[in-house]
């Protein structure tokens, strides 16, 4: 049966893309929140975590890779440490450090093991323990070829910690640094940027008194310095990395199981300010985790009260091109020997862009590349029918479109 369209140059209809946002193939486990998220070359990983829905609070100790070439998931070694939540990390020279964290469902019972994972060989190896007290909700980054650890909450549950420790690969040892000049912390968000390390937000109590503040240690001194507030508001249970030489911190909440937050905020180290920017587009929630590899962030999991298994890619380009998707028109429709496609929204990113013509036996049958897609698509030896019309970013979907070639 053939379909007939009418006007000239017809909108796309928009699929699982909105600007600088893609969501991806779901975490390839069950859905869950507290966990940390690591890059290893070129791969993604996560695992660990809890689940506390309408019933038991369920630990988890199994381990996931995540493929961004074939966005795809697939299991690997269980933690060492076993079924723990709310545990720090960082990567240095291709291996994964993971430690810290709660281990038992009820209670509060929190330990200092730290393991040492590597993906070659799809194993854990128990490294020195972290030489702080125990506690979960810690930060961890690295700077060079040194791993750093610091805040959270105490075993107690009392006052949270603002002390921090570095570790040594080459000698497997720690050692206490500078203290955060501050009041201790939990569920604040850490990572390197230029060969500094960040620290904000976070709750100076378990449950509540989140705070928006932002501090930068210098490793070189061994000092910190308190940079510009991250936004209006403050927040805990946030989410935070940095990429291309900028540094974001999105989501989380205003206390423990308050109100969750979809915003997201730029910072820039050459002028010490904050830009908010385009939200994040799933639903909003606390304990998201993220990491970045090869120019793009990577983010998912977390809970608002559900726990999510979703997964997400921010590509900081497209975010910030003003992109305006209502743009992209075709015309004419229906067409004959040559058809146009506008895509002068993605300014110079169509690189990134391809366009491919499907049948209606859902067989490719033309595929145009990057900038041959400024020119008009000759159509001529194509069959008259009805064909759609897909537009993929970097691999994946944005628009499709019916079309009718007579």
């Amino acid at each position: 049966m053939r379909f007939f369209i009418t006007s000239i140059a017809l909108l796309f209809y928009h699929f699982g893309f909105s600007y600088g946002w893609v969501q991806l193939s779901d975490f390839g486990g069950e859905a869950r929140h507290r966990t940390p998220m690591l890059t290893i070359g070129n791969k993604i990983y996560t695992g660990q975590g809890h689940y506390n829905g309408a019933g038991t609070n369920i630990l988890f100790g199994d381990w996931w890779e995540y493929d961004p070439s074939s966005n795809t998931w697939s299991q690997k070694a269980d933690y060492g440490g076993g079924p723990v939540y709310h545990a720090s990390g960082f990567v240095i020279d291709n291996f994964g450090y993971v430690g810290t964290g709660r281990i038992t469902a009820s209670g509060n019972n929190l330990t200092q093991d730290f393991f040492r994972y590597d993906p070659q060989t799809n194993t854990w190896q128990q490294i020195a323990d972290f030489p702080g007290l125990p506690r979960r909700g810690a930060v961890g980054f690295a700077i060079g070829e040194f791993g750093y650890v610091g805040t959270g909450e105490p075993q107690s549950g009392g006052t949270m910690y603002n002390d921090f420790y570095r570790y040594n690969p080459s000698n497997n040892t720690w050692m206490q640094i500078a203290t955060m000049p501050t009041s201790g912390r939990v569920s604040g968000v850490g990572f390197e940027l230029d060969g500094y390390g960040y620290v904000g937000t976070g709750g100076f109590s378990s449950w509540g008194n989140s705070q928006n503040d932002f501090w930068r240690y210098d490793p070189n001194t061994n000092t910190w310095q308190q940079m510009a507030n991250v936004g209006p508001t403050p927040r805990m249970e946030a989410t935070g990395f940095s990429l291309n030489g900028k540094g974001y911190i999105l989501c989380g909440d205003n206390f423990s199981s308050g109100t969750n937050y979809d915003d997201m905020y730029e910072y820039d180290p050459g002028t010490n300010t904050w830009a908010q920017i385009l939200d994040f587009k799933g639903s909003a929630r606390r304990y998201m985790a993220a990491t970045t590899v090869n120019g793009l962030a990577y983010l998912g999991l977390g809970t608002n009260g559900t726990n999510f298994k979703d997964f997400w890619m921010f590509d900081q380009t497209l975010a910030t091109t003003n992109l305006d998707l209502e743009k992209i028109t075709i015309f004419p429709n229906p067409y004959s020997e040559f058809v146009k496609v506008d895509l002068s929204a993605f300014n110079d990113g169509l690189e990134h862009v391809s366009l491919q013509f499907i049948n209606y036996k859902g067989k490719e049958v033309l595929r145009i590349l990057g900038e041959d897609l400024k020119n008009p698509i000759n159509t001529a030896l194509l069959p008259s029918g009805n064909y759609l019309i897909t537009i993929l970013y970097k691999g994946q979907l944005l628009e499709t479109k019916k079309t009718v070639k007579y």
